[in-house]
């Protein structure tokens, strides 16, 4: 038979290893106050500044840490595999003079199956198409299939004066119209 200091040491030891356990698993789990991205990961190949108040209200491209309802802020990373097109379901433009910022926002499932490759921009006079590529960074990566809100900002650079209509065809996202004067 055990003595009292023996037994009473085999469950400290059994809860210190429970604890670390069930630690292990709600960290790798749960999301932190680090788990947004980086200060490199924000954009969508575009510099990041104060584009002012224009159309739409600024578009803030510093890191987001998504609240309920918010879009993760993510920057393009080329070279994925098995690339697809994906169209904007929100398209926001801020005007900064003649500069111009587009946020696009859509639903994407998660990392490392769906990655942001690039963005492709079309201009044909006023119209300007904005589309997202999406794409894996590991064939062989087994993810949950979850929806989570993603966005980019697309910088479209100095626009001549007059109107734009800004669009991502095939999507949900309302074309925008914007004035450059």
């Amino acid at each position: 038979m055990k003595t009292p200091l023996r037994l009473h040491r085999s469950f400290v030891i059994v809860g210190f290893v429970a604890a670390l356990t069930l630690g292990a698993c709600s960290s790798a789990a749960a999301p932190t106050a680090n788990s947004q991205p980086a200060a490199s990961d924000v954009g969508g190949g575009g510099s990041s500044g104060d584009p002012g108040t224009g159309i739409g209200g600024p578009i803030d491209p510093a890191p987001v840490d998504p609240g309920n309802g918010q879009a993760a802020l993510v920057v393009a990373k080329p070279g994925q595999l098995n690339l697809r097109a994906l169209h904007a379901a929100l398209l926001e433009v801020s005007v900064d003079g003649r500069r111009v910022l587009v946020k696009a926002t859509w639903w994407s499932g998660v990392q490392p199956c769906n990655v942001l490759d690039s963005v492709k921009v079309q201009r044909s006079g006023p119209d300007i198409a904005v589309t997202l590529i999406e794409g894996t960074s590991d064939l062989n990566a087994m993810c949950i299939e979850i929806a989570q809100q993603r966005a980019t900002i697309v910088d479209l650079g100095e626009l001549e004066p007059g109107t734009y209509t800004i669009s991502s065809p095939g999507g949900d996202a309302r074309p925008v119209t914007v004035t450059i004067s």
